[in-house]
């Protein structure tokens, strides 16, 4: 049966009259910790289980499919909408995930991550002391309960804070969820100071072969602990997008391939377990390859400004570019290099690799010429300030060929007049 049809069957009035709401908990995890550190409570919309309508919490499954239909959230809450009754849904739905939690085995040591929808905060002026209130006849207290905000928009920022404040106040966690989707710009973050950022399931889908969506999560990771926060990746559906989530940061982790939202009683169910052991001794065999890529590509690298520097340190300076020109062309994931003097400035040509194809993005992508001044970029800076033998810089946008690159750079002497110069080295970024 269609989720409209079972919404037409009754109405959202008649659900909250009846209690007619049971909670589903989907695990959150740590892979590190090798243990479930929490659960999101979601909630569903229930037709024809007769121990709902006495408002009796933690209906198991088996009691759902013999005797009742589920409404999914999102038409329960559009039902609520067209009714007017978006904020009694609303307290409903807390008050039994939080009073479901107290119910689950070991609740005690994990952490409730109740949504809490911002468009009603403007009516619900006191729903930091009814959660406190709900947490305190369930046994619990604010240590055990993550607000959840959710992603839709909100007009009214000075009151947003005002009540988030409150939750502060009373020693709630604060999670901003759906970073990276929606309505949630960046914005939100200072507004809200969260304890957790929550990063959408578009970020995750595809990351394991996706570098754009890598970076956007590796510097969301890195802006979470500036500012001393917490990731969980979301959404996350394979074994492989588990493993790229924690190698970028994320702390903690949720989603299908972890654990789908059920009605069991319980967290700690054997195939969680497993799961997380087995994603555990994986994650140590992932990284050890890791590594081991790495000491490979540069050993790489070594190898081709080992010879660079050798036919250069043989020559006069006026002969480098026709050196670059003849020994670029050996290594198809070269895309350029050249040689500055001591000043930062370029005294060769950019030697392009005709094997690499060049990015058509307007002029602004185009070799530098000869003369150019390096000295404010990082890889002159730092190679002379620190006196390094090599310096490589992080990913970025060359503006010689629009490629994602790193630059590689190295001083060298020729053997003439013993003068000092700097050879760069562009290679893609894989």
């Amino acid at each position: 049966m269609s989720a409209n049809a079972l919404g037409n069957q009754t109405s959202a009035r008649e659900i909250i009259e009846t209690s007619g709401i049971v909670t589903y908990f989907q695990p959150i995890l740590s892979a590190r910790q090798r243990s479930v550190v929490g659960a999101e409570a979601l909630s569903r919309g229930v037709i024809g289980v007769e121990a709902l309508t006495r408002g009796t919490s933690g209906v198991n499954f088996a009691a759902l499919t013999e005797g009742g239909q589920l409404i999914p959230p999102a038409t329960l809450f559009r039902m609520a909408a067209e009714e007017g009754l978006t904020l009694p849904l609303e307290r409903l739905c807390r008050e039994t995930a939080i009073r479901s939690f107290a119910q689950l085995e070991r609740h005690e040591d994990l952490i409730l991550f109740l949504n809490v929808e911002t468009s009603t905060m403007g009516d619900d002026i006191d729903a930091a002391d009814d959660i406190l209130q709900s947490a305190a006849r369930a046994s619990l207290g604010p240590r055990n309960i993550a607000i959840e905000i959710l992603e839709s928009a909100f007009e009214n920022a000075e009151l947003l804070a005002e009540q988030l404040g409150k939750f502060r106040d009373h020693g709630f966690l604060l999670v901003l969820d759906d970073i990276g989707a929606g309505y949630s710009n960046l914005d939100r973050i200072a507004l809200i100071k969260p304890d957790i950022l929550k990063l959408d399931r578009n970020l995750i889908r595809g990351i394991d072969k996706d570098y754009h969506r890598q970076e956007t999560f590796k510097s969301l990771v890195q802006l979470a602990r500036r500012i001393g926060a917490l990731v969980v990746a979301e959404g996350v559906e394979t074994q492989q997008q588990a493993l790229i989530a924690l190698e970028l940061g994320a702390d903690l982790l949720q989603g299908f391939f972890l654990g789908k939202p059920a009605n069991t009683g319980t967290l700690e169910c054997a195939e969680a377990a497993a799961c997380i052991e087995a994603l555990a001794r994986r994650y140590k065999t992932h990284m050890i390859d890791r590594i081991n890529q790495r000491k490979l590509q540069h050993r790489r690298f070594n190898i081709i400004l080992n010879q660079m520097l050798c036919e250069l340190s043989k020559c006069d300076h006026d002969d480098f570019d026709d050196v670059l020109r003849t020994t670029i062309c050996e290594y198809e994931n070269v895309e350029c290099v050249y040689v500055m003097d001591e000043s930062g400035t370029q005294i060769t040509s950019t030697i392009c690799n005709h094997r690499v194809p060049q990015r058509n993005k307007g002029i602004i992508f185009r070799p530098a010429p000869r003369g150019a001044d390096h000295s404010l970029k990082e890889y002159y800076y730092v190679l002379l300030d620190v006196e390094l033998n090599k310096y490589t810089t992080d990913p970025y946008v060359s503006l010689a060929t629009g490629n994602l690159c790193r630059t590689i750079s190295t001083c060298f002497r020729d053997a003439h007049n013993n003068k000092m110069y700097i050879l760069c080295i562009d290679v893609l970024s894989e």
